[in-house]
């Protein structure tokens, strides 16, 4: 939480910004819209990379604190942006060609941020390497981001849907509800990690 929710909520209200700044007549790109999409592709990479680490170094049985986990983070940056912006292009090739080749490649190149943060592996090695460690993963991979997924957007649907019948339309509590569930996505990152040490503890023994 130390690691991730200051960028949340940071991300949050300029997404709010964004949103109150759009004129529904006219709801072309602004400034703010701009900055909401530039925040978040800074930003995840720097959080997502800071929370690798930490993980990795629970893993060890040698916790580290929020300030040297998120300078790993901002280390890896670079490489874990160029990582995640290849794997998002190949995911969005495939999801044009009949949708399963993408959901084919997101779970193929499921360990990639990994390697890129915990091996220190170049963007192509990462994706190289991830397409072969997951070949034995693949449907744990499947089956537990998927059951996640719906899990999530489960409740986000749920929320969403008694704010609606209690007649509520506060900006102020569905981003409060972003940032929860914004935070909650952590566990697709946990549950990848989880898995990823299965396997480098089977290939290591």
């Amino acid at each position: 939480m130390r690691i991730q929710l200051p960028f949340i909520i940071l991300i949050t209200l300029i997404s709010m910004s964004a949103m109150q700044s759009v004129d529904p007549e006219n709801p072309e790109l602004n400034n703010s819209v701009l900055m909401f999409y530039l925040a978040s592709l800074i930003f995840l990479p720097l959080y997502a990379g800071a929370t690798i680490a930490y993980l990795e170094s629970v893993v060890n049985n040698a916790p580290i604190s929020t300030t040297a986990a998120l300078k790993i983070g901002l280390q890896r940056w670079g490489s874990l942006f160029v990582t995640k912006l290849l794997g998002a292009f190949a995911i969005v090739m495939g999801l044009l060609l009949f949708f399963i080749p993408g959901v084919f490649i997101l779970i193929r190149l499921g360990f990639a941020e990994y390697h890129s943060i915990i091996e220190r592996s170049a963007p192509a090695d990462a994706l190289k390497n991830s397409w072969q460690d997951t070949s034995d993963y693949f449907w744990p991979l499947l089956n537990g981001l998927a059951f996640l997924f719906v899990v999530l957007l489960g409740g986000n649907l749920l929320i969403e849907t008694l704010l609606q019948v209690m007649g509520i339309d506060s900006l102020m509590i569905r981003s409060l509800f972003d940032i929860v569930f914004g935070f909650l996505n952590c566990l697709y990152t946990i549950y990848g990690f989880r898995l990823y040490c299965v396997m480098r503890e089977k290939q290591s023994g």
